[in-house]
């Protein structure tokens, strides 16, 4: 904060002008993907559960905009979860995800997308799992038949209402039903909201197998949690990390895929930003990374810190200053 504060007052001085600094509580609108979720309504960091898990035209637009640029795993939408309104939408969506190499396992995964507000959409995390689903070619796998809808069932809520009746440490709400198998009853595999019972929980997504038997009796037969960042680990790097970059403002990471990273947000771009403020004896350079393929110098400086309107400064998704000198 120091050193900002100083960097900040140092541009002020070479401008030889008067200055007014942004109030420090301004919001920034940002893709806080946490995974995160609520039975109802409102979804923990601003996220909002779907009303139908069903899949739609326009959003498999969206979803293939994302993964365009994606290489080594095919991702296919299988239920939508949920939404977040930030400067543009976040997306939250379970797929199938099938490793692009012979005879791979395809398993479910959690896509986060960011849509902006002219359409551009972009991936910006992946949670995986070890659950089993089904290549697009079989359709079936052991047995298991893939549901038309996504739609949950009464039977399949009954079956999970049954089965958790003498569950203790957490409870399961139903999202979408992925699959069917037919033995001597039924298995119903679906995505659940998973809330350990404990106060104030994290809760999480987690893929349910459940068995309801001739006789009305139900069961639950496995619980397959996400890993969480499946791009990223806990300290922001990964394998498709090519070098970490200490900015004199932020520490960034340059990315395999030609991309880069601050604070968990992807940007497609790094601009070094050159010029000459109004009354200054020297030209100055302004680093960001952003979704916004051209940022011209007046904008640079002005939302380095040194205007007084909030309208001058970027949200998270869109530009974020790493380096000014």
């Amino acid at each position: 904060m120091k050193k900002a504060l100083s960097i900040v007052i140092c541009l002020s001085l070479i401008a030889a002008s008067t200055v007014v600094l942004a109030s420090c509580s301004r919001q920034n609108k940002g893709n806080e993907n946490t995974g995160g979720i609520e039975s109802v309504g409102e979804i923990d960091g601003g996220w909002t559960k779907a009303d139908s898990p069903v899949i739609t035209d326009d959003f498999k637009m969206i979803f293939e905009k994302a993964v365009s640029e994606m290489d080594g795993v095919d991702y296919t939408p299988v239920a939508y979860l949920a939404s977040q309104v930030v400067a543009g939408t976040n997306h939250c969506v379970l797929c199938k995800a099938t490793p692009v190499v012979p005879d791979a396992k395809t398993t479910y995964s959690i896509v986060y997308i960011y849509e902006d507000l002219e359409g551009n959409a972009q991936v910006t995390e992946i949670l995986s799992s070890d659950a089993d689903a089904w290549g697009s070619e079989s359709g079936i796998v052991g047995g298991w038949t893939e549901t038309v809808s996504p739609e949950m069932t009464d039977e399949a809520k009954t079956a999970l209402e049954k089965a958790c009746e003498t569950l203790t440490g957490a409870e399961y709400t139903p999202v979408a039903l992925l699959a069917t198998q037919v033995v001597a009853g039924t298995n119903y595999r679906m995505i659940c909201e998973a809330r350990p019972s404990v106060p104030s929980p994290e809760c999480r997504y987690a893929i349910v197998t459940v068995y309801a038997d001739l006789q009305g009796k139900a069961e639950i037969l496995d619980i397959t949690e996400f890993q969480d960042k499946d791009i990223y680990s806990e300290s922001g790097t990964s394998d498709s990390t090519v070098a970490a970059v200490d900015g004199n403002m932020k520490t960034y990471y340059e990315m395999a895929e030609g991309t880069w990273m601050c604070d968990d947000v992807i940007y497609k771009y790094r601009l070094e930003i050159k010029g000459r403020m109004p009354n200054a004896a020297a030209d100055s350079t302004f680093v960001y990374l952003s979704n916004i393929e051209e940022i011209p110098f007046d904008k640079a400086y002005k939302a380095a810190g040194v205007s007084s309107s909030s309208e001058d400064y970027f949200s998270q998704e869109e530009a974020v200053l790493v380096e000014m000198y």
